[in-house]
Order: structure tokens, then sequence, then C-alpha cells
């Protein structure tokens, strides 16, 4: 039986991870773990073809932390501003690749496990990147004509 995967990464997204996964030097923790399971086990997509209700890198997102509102959070790359998370926290890593309405419960390592549910991906930036440049899947995106050529004598 075929399961959807719960993690929808882009192909950036995942190459981050992956040299965060091969930088590692730290114990083989909870994070670890979860950044395992996102590298093997996420459903990857280019840029242009993942859906806008997916929590990317850059994504302003509202969440919400055992049912308690959290957010709204711009998730970044490296530290996090003062209205954002990292997703080098276990926080960050559990929202990234998350569509709305799913959820990841994550467990720092202490038995105490925290249940985090996207409510709304508020922007992200490939989803704002395909409203000015055109969606070509809707219609929208600009035709390129290729015409044949007359073929060239060989010297």
């Amino acid at each position: 039986m075929a399961t959807e995967p719960l993690f929808h990464l882009t192909t950036r997204d995942h190459a981050v991870l992956q040299a965060l996964f091969d930088a590692h030097r730290g114990p083989h923790g909870p994070y670890l773990l979860l950044l395992e399971q996102k590298l093997r086990g996420s459903a990857l997509a280019f840029s242009d073809d993942i859906p806008a209700d997916v929590v990317t890198l850059g994504s302003t997102i509202a969440y919400t932390v055992d049912g308690t509102p959290a957010g709204p959070h711009l998730l970044v790359e490296g530290e996090a501003p003062e209205a954002g998370v990292s997703v080098l926290s276990l926080r960050g890593l559990a929202l990234l690749g998350l569509s709305e309405g799913a959820a990841a419960i994550v467990d720092p390592g202490d038995g105490a496990s925290q249940t985090l549910r996207v409510v709304k991906v508020l922007s992200q930036p490939e989803a704002a990147a395909r409203g000015r440049t055109g969606d070509a899947g809707a219609g929208g995106g600009a035709v390129v004509s290729f015409r044949p050529r007359a073929a060239r004598p060989a010297f």
C-alpha cells in the first residue's frame, strides 16, 4: 500500500537540508533524526511545481503549537529574526515541507512532545515568483515558438 509523503520540499530546500546533514558534527539526537527523515521521505518538486500551501524556506506561516497559535513567522535558513523561526531549530525543521492543515509531532528528547500544525501559508517565495512571471500551468505563461530551420551545408 502506497502512502503520500508527509513532507514536500523544493529541490533548493532539499539541498539546504543535505548541506546541514553533511556539516552536522553534533550528537545523533532528535534534530538529526528528523533531518534524516526529511531527506529520505520527502517528495521533491521544482520551485515552479511546489503547491502554494506548502511551507518552504522564506515562507511566512501561521501555525499552532499544541493548539496554541504561533506566528506569523518567517521560516529562515540561518539565525532567525525576531518574527522568525529557523530551520536550524527542531521547530523550524519540523514545519518545513508541511502543507496547510498538516501536523508534525516533535520530541526534543526529553519526552515532552509537541504537535505543530500549519494553519496558513501567508506567503511563499515560489508562489510569489510564479505570480510575477505568470504561471505557465494555468495558461498565463509565454509560449515560445520553435520553427524548423533549413539545414546548413557541412564544410
